[in-house]
């Protein structure tokens, strides 16, 4: 008895060394692939957050480049509104330089016509006053050069006393450039007359003994010339 209870001991020993010995041997096994599977899965996320990391840096290397892109787009269209200002401004300018400039004229040459039509204003106011050959009086007598004369000393013109000296003093002019206030003159082989022209193909002059000082159409007799004193 004793004999199959001691057989019996051994035989379960026996039986659970190589039992226990399996058991661990399974329990190894799985934790061997536990660890393999857990060293995949950890490869497999490791390659993918390589490549999360590569799209992402793809991402960011074409936001830079749009980034870099858009900067240099609006840097253009910064630099193109400036000149675009910058041209505007010049023209601006340029038409306000123009204007100023046509102003500056338009008032130069209406100071200049005041003047002219002045002279023949004040010469005017003689008409009918009696010619005196001579004469240098514009109430009581001139004759021609001598009107011309007193009516010019008025506004600070010193002229030649006889209409050839007149003449020759004055600046020349072409028929055709004839302005009110210039002066005509007259003659056959020398300059024998004067008269102040006083615009509309008109002229005023100490004509004769007869007929004083009076107005006459330019041409009445053909001139030998056109002088002025005035600008």
């Amino acid at each position: 008895m004793k004999k199959k209870l001691s057989l019996i001991i051994l035989l379960c020993i026996g039986i659970g060394a190589p039992a226990q010995a399996g058991a661990e041997a399974a329990d190894l096994g799985g934790g061997i692939r536990k660890e393999a599977l857990f060293a995949e899965k950890e490869t497999e996320t490791d390659g993918e957050n390589t490549k999360i990391s590569e799209i992402a840096g793809r991402i960011l290397e074409h936001a830079t480049e749009q980034a870099q892109e858009y900067q240099e787009m609006k840097d253009e269209a910064q630099k193109a509104e400036v000149q675009k200002r910058a041209m505007e401004i010049k023209k601006e300018t340029d038409q306000i330089r123009r204007k100023a400039k046509a102003k500056a004229a338009r008032q130069k040459e209406e100071k200049r016509m005041a003047l002219r039509n002045k002279v023949v204003d004040f010469a005017l106011q003689f008409e009918g006053n009696p010619y005196v050959y001579g004469g240098t009086s514009l109430t009581k007598g001139a004759d021609c050069s001598g009107f011309v004369m007193s009516v010019f000393k008025e506004f600070g013109y010193s002229l030649p006393r006889v209409a050839g000296a007149q003449y020759e003093a004055s600046r020349k002019k072409d028929i055709s450039q004839i302005e009110t206030g210039d002066l005509v003159f007259y003659g056959s082989g020398a300059i024998s007359h004067v008269a102040l022209y006083i615009g509309d193909g008109k002229i005023i002059h100490a004509s004769t003994s007869a007929s004083g000082i009076k107005i006459s159409d330019y041409d009445y007799e053909r001139p030998a010339g056109v002088g002025t004193y005035l600008k």
